[in-house]
């Protein structure tokens, strides 16, 4: 327990916020109510199962990583390998979020706000590591390449009037 609370902030927040919708996870994102009883579908149907999938890989990774077990992926670091399953957790949990529209419930969004704190956590903590993020595909934020001026003609020469 004491290498938790040794954790930075951002680190709890991406460990305790994944506990927390894991649990939130089982319960109702979609619920109706029919003659006195409720129905409903948890985030584990459809697309959110990829989600429920990334949280837990999510938290297997941090835990390795709190636990000091090292995994080499490459060159790939251990904070560019959290950002990326945080985000993607992110990313899946807002589809399933879209994909469970009718008959929404508050668990839903619960996970939602969880989804987003965690991965606004782990991009703060992978910053404050020293990652850097690739920017691939992509050209936003660069600045054109600088391209010589043309050469300048030389001043032409006064044209005498006609008389």
């Amino acid at each position: 327990m004491d290498s938790f609370k040794n954790l930075s902030r951002e680190a709890q927040v991406v460990l305790g916020g994944g506990v927390l919708f894991l649990i939130i996870s089982f319960l109702d994102w979609q619920q109706v109510s029919l003659l006195g009883n409720a129905y409903g579908l948890t985030l584990w149907h459809g697309i959110g199962v990829v989600a429920g999938l990334l949280v837990i890989a999510l938290l297997l990774w941090e835990a390795g990583r709190l636990f000091d077990v090292k995994v080499q992926l490459g060159t790939l670091s251990e904070g560019l390998v959290s950002v990326g399953l945080a985000l993607l957790f992110a990313l899946f949990t807002l589809i399933a979020f879209f994909d469970k529209d009718t008959a929404r419930h508050w668990p839903a969004w619960i996970g939602l706000i969880l989804a987003v704190v965690i991965a606004v956590a782990a991009v703060a903590r992978a910053r404050a590591e020293g990652v850097e993020i690739p920017r691939t595909g992509s050209t936003a934020g660069t600045p054109a390449p600088r391209s010589t001026p043309p050469a300048e003609a030389p001043p032409e020469a006064p044209v005498a009037p006609e008389e």
